[in-house]
């Protein structure tokens, strides 16, 4: 049914709590992507290892943002599931 049994709220990593550094030892094939062309042009100005510094870290923020949003939505499913099977009981 896409849920685990007898989890509480409490059971779940806080929305607040830090997110994990992440260590990869090379790119994923998957997440390769092109250089954004505002960085592409902005290397052009600056240093090419201070572009990809930048790109790093909007990927990590991006990365931090979706960890915190995906502890929201695991939250709600389970108060949502939860008042279900309150109902039904």
């Amino acid at each position: 049914t896409g849920h685990r049994r007898n989890i509480t709220p409490s059971n779940l990593v806080p929305v607040d709590a830090p997110t994990q550094q992440r260590s990869y030892i090379k790119p994923s094939a998957t997440s390769r992507k092109d250089i954004p062309a505002a960085f592409a042009a902005a290397s052009k100005k600056r240093g090419v290892s201070e572009v990809f510094d930048d790109l790093e870290d909007a990927i990590e923020a991006k990365r931090r943002q979706n960890t915190v949003a995906a502890r929201r939505s695991r939250a709600r499913k389970l108060e949502y599931v939860r008042d279900l099977e309150a109902k039904v009981e």
